[in-house]
């Protein structure tokens, strides 16, 4: 198998700026949120990824 340096390069500068995008949109959500919001959004994901039994 032949590795393309140029296209795995390419990649890597793709996902570089994918990063950045994430961290400016992350920096805009702490910036229009409070810690409150993000808490009960936090709490709400955990209940649904284990059933809603937090009591483990």
């Amino acid at each position: 198998m032949k590795i393309n340096l140029k296209e795995l390069e390419e990649d890597k500068k793709r996902n570089f700026e994918e990063r950045l995008k994430f961290i400016d949109s992350w920096v805009e959500y702490i910036k229009s949120h409070s810690d409150r919001d993000w808490s009960e959004q936090q709490k709400a994901m955990i209940n649904r990824k284990d059933g809603g039994n937090s009591n483990r």
